[in-house]
C-alpha cells in the first residue's frame, strides 16, 4: 500500500472518519493496515502501518494510549484510528497535545462502520490507485516508443520528453552547460556539485526530489537527464521510464540539430555541397534554396568550419575516427543554448563541418562585430580549452548574400591553412585576424627581404639585447592597438617607459609614430618578419613551407 493518510481520507467509508490531532502529518504514508486486539501490540507495529483499534485493552488507563502513540511515533507507524462510542466516549486531551507536537495523526473512526470495510475500502483504493499508475505508465512507455520513432521534425525534443514524463526536467551536456530547463529551481542550484560522476543518483534539496541519469551511448557520457517529480519522492515503479526516456533523448541528440534527418534539411545540405563544389549552378542553387526557404535569403549570415583535432592536413590524411567527431561537433554546437536558437544550416564537406549562421539582430553601431564576437564567445564555450577542444573552428567574415557561401567557405578553408601554418593558438580562428597576412603571403620571399632589410639597416649595429626589446615593444604596441597603457602591461613596464622606447625607436628608424603611412611600414615589417620565419621553419621541418606551395 502506498496512499498517505490524506488520501485515505478521501476514500468512502474512511472518509467519514475525522482527524483531530497531528494533521501536519497527514502526507504519512500508510504502507499497511493492523487492528490492536492485544495491550502489547505496539511491539508489532512496523513502519508505515495504521493502527485501527476499539481502545478496548486500554480503556483504564489513559496513560497507556499516549505511551502507544509515542512508541509508534518512534517506529514511524503511520497514524492511529479510534473508534470512539463502545469503551472511550473521547480521546483525552493530553493526548492530542501530545499527537500535535510529534505531528502524528490521530482519526476519530465513524462508528457504524466496521474495520473491514475501512480496510478493505483502502485496499481497493490502493489496488485502483497502482492500476491507474500502471496504465500511466505503460502510456509513457507508448508515446516514448513512438517519439522515437518518428521520422518528421521537431522543433524541441526536450519539451517533448518532459511533456510525456508529466515532470519538469533538465539537461545539461557533457560540459556543465544547461540546454534545457523546464523547472522553477534556480541555476546554481545545479552548478553547485559540478562536475558529476556519470551515474544513476537520486536525492532531496532543499527544493524538492530529484533523479539524474547520464547519457550513456556506447560506454560515453553525453550529458544528464534530471527528472523533477511533481510531488513526493521518486517512485520506484517510474524510475525505469526516467532510463528509457534518457536512452530516447540520447538518441534524438545525435539526430536533432544535424539539419539532414529531414527531407527539406538533406536536400539543402546536398545543394550547398554540390554548389560548393561547382556541380551546381549559381542560378539553380538560389532557386532551391528559395523553394526550401533558406534563413539566409533574408540577410547577413556568417560561416564556421568545424574540423576535429585528430583530422590530418587533408581529407586523405583523416583517420576514420574523423567521421565519428563530425557527430559530436554537430552535438557540441547545436545543443550549445545560444547557438542551437539561432537558425542555420549544416553541410558536411570534406573532413569537417560547416554551420552557416544567420547573423543576429546587433545594435547598428559595430553591429556585425558584436555579433562576430558573441559567435566567437559562444562557439569557444562549445568546443573547449584549446588544450582539451575536439576540434577546431574558422569562422568567415560576415556575408550578405546566400551566393556568398562559396566565398565564405574558401575564407574558412584559408583561415585553416594560414592557422596551421603559423602555428595560430585558440580553437576558434577568424579568417578576419588573418586577412592582411593572406594577402600579404603571395608576396616573393626576396621581395619581403628587401624591404626589412632597408626599413631596419639602423638596427644592425645594435646589440642583441636591444633588437630583442626593440621587437617586443613593437609587438605589444600593434598588439594592444596603439594603447600605450595596455601595451605598458603586457611588457610589465611604466606607460612613460614605453613611450620613451617608442620615442628612440622613431628616431632610429626615421619614423613618425603618429603618422599611419609610417605606422604601416612598421606594422607590414612586423608580418614579413613573421611570414619569412614560418618560412624558414617550414623548410627546415617538412617539405609544406609557402615558397614550396609557390614554386609548385
Amino acid at each position: 500500500m502506498n496512499l498517505t493518510v490524506e488520501e485515505a481520507l478521501t476514500v468512502f467509508p474512511f472518509s467519514k472518519a475525522r482527524l483531530v490531532a497531528g494533521e501536519k502529518g497527514k502526507s504519512r504514508k500508510i504502507k499497511a493496515v493492523n487492528t490492536m486486539d492485544a495491550p502489547d501490540v505496539v511491539n508489532w507495529i512496523r513502519a508505515g502501518e495504521l493502527l485501527l483499534t476499539t481502545a478496548y485493552a486500554i480503556k483504564d488507563s489513559p496513560d497507556e494510549l499516549l505511551q502507544l502513540l509515542q512508541k509508534m511515533n518512534e517506529r514511524g507507524a503511520a497514524g492511529i484510528g479510534l473508534k470512539l462510542g463502545r469503551y472511550w466516549s473521547q480521546i483525552p486531551e493530553v493526548v492530542l497535545d501530545e499527537a500535535n507536537r510529534l505531528h502524528f495523526p490521530v482519526l476519530e473512526l465513524p462508528f457504524e462502520f466496521a474495520f473491514s470495510d475501512q480496510m478493505d475500502a483502502l485496499f481497493q483504493a490502493e489496488f485502483e490507485k497502482s492500476t491507474k499508475k500502471l496504465h500511466d505508465a505503460l502510456e509513457k512507455q507508448m508515446r516514448l516508443v513512438r517519439f522515437t520513432l518518428q521520422t518528421e521534425d521537431f522543433s524541441n525534443p526536450f519539451r517533448t520528453i518532459a511533456d510525456i514524463l508529466a515532470h519538469a526536467i533538465v539537461v545539461f551536456n557533457a560540459r556543465g552547460q544547461m540546454l534545457f530547463n523546464g523547472s522553477d529551481w534556480p541555476a546554481a542550484e545545479w552548478t553547485r556539485q559540478w562536475p558529476w560522476a556519470p551515474k544513476y543518483e537520486k536525492g532531496r534539496t532543499a527544493f524538492g526530489w530529484f533523479c539524474r541519469i547520464p547519457l550513456m551511448k556506447e560506454g560515453e557520457c553525453y550529458g544528464f537527464l534530471i527528472v523533477i517529480p511533481e510531488t513526493g519522492p521518486i517512485h520506484p515503479d517510474e524510475e525505469g521510464l526516467y532510463h528509457q526516456a534518457a536512452e530516447v533523448l540520447c538518441y534524438h541528440m545525435d539526430k536533432f540539430r544535424d539539419g539532414r534527418h529531414t527531407m527539406a534539411g538533406y536536400r539543402w545540405s546536398l545543394a550547398a555541397e554540390r554548389y560548393l563544389q561547382g556541380r551546381l549552378s549559381k542560378e539553380s542553387f538560389v532557386e532551391q534554396a528559395k523553394t526550401l526557404g533558406s534563413p539566409l535569403l533574408s540577410g547577413p549570415f556568417v560561416a564556421a568550419l568545424a574540423v576535429p583535432a585528430s583530422a590530418g592536413e587533408t581529407v586523405q590524411d583523416s583517420p576514420p575516427s574523423v567521421q565519428e567527431s563530425l557527430r559530436d561537433i554537430r552535438r557540441e554546437i547545436g545543443y550549445h543554448p545560444i547557438l542551437g536558437a539561432w537558425e542555420s544550416h549544416i553541410v558536411e564537406i570534406g573532413d569537417g563541418v560547416l554551420f552557416l549562421f544567420k547573423a543576429q539582430e546587433q545594435p547598428a553601431e559595430n553591429g556585425n562585430e558584436t555579433f562576430v564576437r558573441l559567435l566567437t564567445e559562444c562557439l569557444n564555450e562549445a568546443l573547449g580549452s584549446p588544450e582539451d577542444a575536439k576540434a577546431r573552428c574558422y569562422v568567415s567574415k560576415v556575408k550578405r548574400e546566400i551566393t556568398e557561401i562559396a566565398d565564405a567557405y574558401e575564407e574558412c578553408r584559408e583561415a585553416r591553412r594560414l592557422g596551421r601554418y603559423f602555428g595560430v593558438g585558440g580553437a576558434v580562428v577568424l579568417f578576419s585576424d588573418l586577412e592582411f597576412t593572406y594577402l600579404f603571403s603571395h608576396i616573393p620571399d626576396e621581395a619581403m627581404k628587401k624591404y626589412c632589410r632597408h626599413l631596419l639597416r639602423p638596427l644592425t649595429k645594435k646589440d642583441d639585447e636591444y633588437i630583442a626589446d626593440f621587437y617586443a615593444t613593437l609587438e605589444a604596441f600593434f598588439a594592444s592597438e596603439g594603447q600605450i597603457g595596455e601595451a605598458a602591461k603586457q611588457l610589465f613596464v611604466h606607460r612613460n617607459t614605453l613611450q620613451y622606447r617608442l620615442d628612440k625607436i622613431g628616431e632610429l628608424l626615421g619614423l613618425d609614430f603618429k603618422k599611419v603611412s609610417d605606422l604601416l611600414k612598421l606594422k607590414l615589417m612586423l608580418m614579413f618578419k613573421h611570414l619569412l620565419a614560418a618560412d624558414k621553419n617550414g623548410a627546415e621541418g617538412t617539405a609544406g613551407s609557402r615558397s614550396a606551395q609557390k614554386r609548385s
